[in-house]
């Protein structure tokens, strides 16, 4: 599988029948995800002016999948119904996101938490479960170019989500751009319905449930890649939490209304859509782990940088930057799991690592709004940065002194 991943292709991998219905479903998906972060957020500031509360939303959003993720990805590695939890997903953001309309700023806090809660609870299906469908549909030498288009996919989403839902909220209202992000989770589950669902490859009565969860939760500890990998990126997700709460209130730091915080997430997409665009169209010669594990060094001197924009405008360059570092690292970290896992184990090993990510996102989210509001932004975004640091070392020492990165 290494080697598959490594070896030069011919031609172009879209000529992959089902392939541009899978990434139009999974963009649109992730777009209305990416929008509903943002939306939320503003939603709360503004009926609650609560940052906590903010970011224990955007936590809530998260943190379900740090136990479903495992359990979703063996379903799916194992059933002949994967469109199921698909449909699912869409129809629990879209219940949620109206939900939170009629709640928010009316209710008791806890039960916007717990609206927070329930959406997550399918959240893997937006990173495992539609990478898990790539390796089925996608020719072998044409792997590591679709994985650089899968995190193409993540960063588009996230370069148009936020800017809708923050120009929405500036121009409207944070409830017109709640009511927009719905509006989008209907459409993808409309194109959900136009994907293939390969079969599985597992017979589903070869082992139980459980013991698939945990065979892959082994593979992700015992493989001396898989384990850097996602031991780095987890920490350095968790990180990664502060910001739906940091770029509104940054924004407002440099002088500019919260919505501004919008344009700040798609001048980092846009840097990641950058970067992974250049993954998807050449072939790095650097090894995958070893260009993830420089990803998150530069994450973190980018970050540290943002803590000390003066202006706007110099903040939006820097968080392009950072982006732009984010974008091949999520595409290199895509392509270590594929190389190095099974192929009756690729959606568990997705959803799983992905999940670990998400709860670490999730514990972020919430920290930072506690660390936010008592220290202000400019030290959220210092201790973003110092995750990064975090992230690093402990994924160097989890790859181990001899492990082939």
């Amino acid at each position: 599988m290494t080697a598959a991943l490594d070896q030069p292709a011919v031609g172009s991998p879209w000529r992959t029948p089902g392939l541009a219905a899978l990434f139009t479903a999974s963009t649109t998906a992730r777009l209305a995800n990416e929008a509903a972060r943002v939306a939320i957020v503003l939603l709360v500031l503004a009926r609650t002016g609560s940052p906590a509360l903010a970011g224990t939303v955007v936590g809530a959003l998260a943190l379900p999948a740090l136990v479903t993720g495992p359990v979703l990805g063996a379903w799916l590695d194992r059933t002949r119904r994967r469109r199921a939890v698909f449909v699912v997903n869409q129809v629990l953001l879209l219940a949620v996101l109206v939900a939170l309309l009629a709640v928010t700023g009316r209710s008791p806090s806890y039960v916007v938490v717990l609206l927070g809660l329930l959406a997550g609870v399918t959240t893997p299906v937006l990173t495992g479960g539609f990478t898990g469908l790539i390796a089925p549909l996608v020719p072998q030498p044409f792997l590591r170019r679709a994985y650089g288009a899968e995190a193409t996919s993540y960063n588009l989403a996230g370069v148009v989500g936020p800017a809708a839902a923050g120009a929405l909220a500036a121009a409207a209202s944070p409830e017109v751009a709640v009511a927009v992000t719905a509006t989008t989770s209907f459409l993808a589950l409309l194109a959900v319905l136009r994907v293939p669902m390969p079969s599985a490859p597992v017979d589903p009565d070869r082992s139980s449930l459980s013991r698939s969860v945990l065979t892959g939760l082994r593979l992700l500890i015992s493989v001396p890649p898989l384990r850097a990998v996602t031991v780095a990126t987890t920490v350095s997700f968790t990180g990664m939490g502060a910001l739906p709460v940091v770029f509104p209130l940054l924004a407002v730091e440099v002088g500019q209304p919260a919505a501004a915080g919008g344009a700040l997430f798609s001048a980092f997409a846009l840097g990641a859509l950058a970067g992974s665009a250049v993954l998807a169209a050449r072939q790095p010669r650097t090894e995958p782990l070893r260009l993830a594990l420089l990803g998150v060094a530069g994450l973190a001197l980018a970050f540290a940088a943002v803590a000390a924009a003066p202006t706007f405008t110099v903040a939006l360059v820097l968080v392009a930057l950072a982006g732009a570092l984010e974008g091949p690292t999520l595409a290199s970290t895509l392509a270590v799991r594929a190389a190095h896992s099974p192929a009756d184990l690729q959606t568990q090993v997705v959803t799983t690592a992905a999940s670990l990510k998400f709860g670490g996102f999730a514990v972020g989210s919430a920290v930072s709004g506690l660390v936010v509001a008592s220290y202000g932004v400019r030290a959220g975004l210092l201790a973003l940065a110092a995750m990064q640091v975090v992230g690093l070392v402990l994924g160097l020492l989890a790859r181990g002194r001899n492990a082939r990165t």
